[in-house]
């Protein structure tokens, strides 16, 4: 058993996102994402691997049946409130996060920001207690700053290796939509694995086409957040993109699960 089987089901990571209240706020919501209680409804009869929160949620709604859902914990965060360059603070400790039922580490890095130093400190602290204890880090890679192009060929490979040399497990990272790209990160994340957010509104069938196509460009996983409770049939949507990430089917054939 390696240190990702935590966060893993048939080798593959499906990962749904629930972090966006603290780092978007609740314009993100509807009437029913807005309730933490239906997201973790949502993660456990979906399937997923795992699911990723900050720790006020998994302290307050991580229970019962729901411990069945492998937790990642956040701990650090920032909001969208102040106009300042980007930084991600930490919020929690390595421990409280066990505490609230952990079985990974996530932590945001703006690499690129001029705040750059202050986040890899704090992030190798983090990554030294998580190991300790066994568990896996999740680095959230989002190039920003001066300058930056984020979803340029050469800043996302270098965001991928990023990950890798500060001893990251996996790298949850944006995809540019060209596959040679991808598969340079890939290799440039050696054996930091690659787990794809496309952070952009997309339609259902869209959503199970890039995750076919990050897949089979060497992609561990895929993280889904908005597209799967905007959508009008969340629950098809998950079972869809099981059939793409754990069991290798095309988007197409998946799509069925829609009707």
């Amino acid at each position: 058993m390696t240190i990702l089987s935590r966060l893993m089901r048939k080798g593959k990571c499906l990962i749904l996102t629930y972090d966006q209240g603290l780092e978007t706020g609740p314009g993100d919501f509807d009437a029913q994402s807005v309730d933490p209680q239906y997201m973790m409804d949502l993660a456990l009869e979906g399937g997923f691997s795992a699911l990723a929160v900050h720790v006020g949620i998994a302290e307050k709604y991580y229970y019962g049946p729901y411990k069945d859902i492998p937790l990642i914990v956040k701990v650090n965060g920032s909001t969208q409130l102040p106009h300042i360059n980007p930084i991600s603070t930490q919020t929690c400790s390595v421990e409280r996060a066990i505490k609230a039922g952990a079985a990974g580490i996530g932590f945001t890095i703006y690499d690129g920001s001029p705040h750059e130093p202050k986040m890899f400190e704090a992030f190798g602290r983090v990554c030294e207690q998580a190991h300790e204890y066994g568990l896996p880090v999740v680095a959230w890679m989002y190039p920003r700053g001066p300058g930056i192009r984020p979803m340029g060929a050469d800043v996302l490979a270098y965001s991928a290796r990023i990950a890798l040399e500060l001893g990251a497990d996996i790298v949850k990272m944006r995809f540019n939509g060209d596959e040679d790209d991808l598969k340079w990160m890939v290799r440039c994340a050696g054996r930091t694995r690659i787990v794809i957010s496309s952070g952009r509104q997309l339609s259902e069938l869209d959503v199970l086409t890039e995750a076919k196509r990050v897949i089979d460009a060497g992609a561990l996983g895929v993280a889904v957040g908005r597209n799967l409770w905007r959508g009008k049939k969340p629950y098809s949507i998950a079972k869809a993109l099981k059939a793409v990430v754990y069991d290798g089917k095309s988007a197409a054939d998946a799509a069925q699960e829609l009707a």
